[in-house]
């Protein structure tokens, strides 16, 4: 079981489910709800392995969340560039926060650079095409959404389990124990 905190009032619980399930079978969600304040909630997996996943990815016990207009889709990436380049190149248009990269093996890799603010956005939007080394254009797009609770995105967290405001969604292992 995953006590997930800091839900926000707009995600349902067939979003949840169906976020969760990339890490194994959920057996239940259980959405608590506090008026005014973020919702909790529990999720039940059939086993632990899917905790252990969820917590080995976050790094931390968060799930930070973005705003779409702080993110952008950026397609084209060759094979033989790392995050560090990516991230350094982006600084250019504004302050980056985050780049997850998905590799593909047959196809160049995409990802998704994220910023502080919308600015950079805009900005990098109307310079296209935005060429990364000689020769190579980037595709760079809108980051769209499929499903609200896909804006909920893996990122590291430097460890900290200390409770902050903002847009995070905090996740802590816990374990049932029958008693006599």
């Amino acid at each position: 079981m995953l006590f997930v905190g800091n839900i926000p009032h707009d995600v349902e619980k067939t979003e949840l489910v169906e976020f969760f399930e990339q890490f194994g079978s959920v057996l239940d969600f259980k959405i608590i709800s506090r008026g005014k304040h973020p919702n909790f909630g529990f999720v039940v997996f059939n086993d632990s392995e899917p905790v252990q996943k969820i917590l080995s990815k976050s790094e931390g016990r968060r799930i930070v969340r973005y705003p779409d207009a702080h993110q952008l889709f950026v397609g084209n990436i060759p094979h033989d560039v790392e995050k560090p380049e990516l991230m350094e190149f982006f600084e250019q248009f504004g302050s980056v926060l985050d780049f997850k990269i998905i590799s593909r093996e047959k196809h160049p890799n995409f990802g998704f650079v994220v910023f502080n603010d919308s600015e950079p956005v805009q900005k990098i939007l109307s310079s296209r095409p935005i060429e990364l080394f000689d020769n190579v254009l980037l595709n760079v797009q809108k980051k769209k959404t499929h499903s609200r609770f896909n804006k909920l995105c893996l990122s590291i967290n430097s460890g900290s389990t200390y409770p902050t405001m903002g847009n995070s969604v905090y996740l802590i292992p816990l374990q049932l124990v029958n008693q006599p």
